[in-house]
């Protein structure tokens, strides 16, 4: 291993429960949706997470439309541009307009202007994510850091 290579950050995979326990503690992230052979569009939306469902509100529109016909993704990350580290979580799956049943308990108040009247929820089918750390240093028996 050179020099460089030991001083690299490892990317480590994340399991499913600390992918979505890092959701919880989180607030905002992008959705990704698109319609059959068009670029995806990627809007920030805020959230929560209830289990391992995401819930966020919408306005009708592109989003809302694209969502009801294509499979969507949802991504979170943190970066810590300081040390040069971070996480991210990337959840697919299928979206869909949920009932007043399903989401009168929850308290998600839309960040954005508008109504944002119609409640979707985000069913995953995969949740992955990767933490990118430091390299262990190794001790000096001299005492310098």
């Amino acid at each position: 291993m050179t020099k460089t290579d030991e001083t690299r950050a490892a990317l480590n995979e994340l399991s499913p429960d600390e992918c979505i326990r890092l959701l919880g503690d989180q607030s905002v992230g992008r959705l990704a949706v698109a319609f059959p052979g068009e670029p995806p569009t990627v809007v920030p939306v805020n959230y929560l997470i209830e289990g391992d469902v995401i819930v966020f509100r919408s306005d009708l529109g592109q989003k809302l439309t694209r969502l009801r016909q294509q499979p969507v993704a949802f991504e979170l990350d943190h970066i810590d541009y300081v040390h040069r580290t971070g996480w991210s979580v990337l959840v697919q799956g299928v979206a869909y307009e949920a009932t007043h049943f399903e989401t009168d308990h929850l308290a998600l108040h839309p960040w954005a202007e508008g109504e944002k009247s119609h409640w979707v929820r985000i069913v995953p089918s995969s949740i992955t994510g990767r933490r990118l750390v430091l390299p262990e240093w190794p001790r000096s028996s001299r005492g310098y850091l």
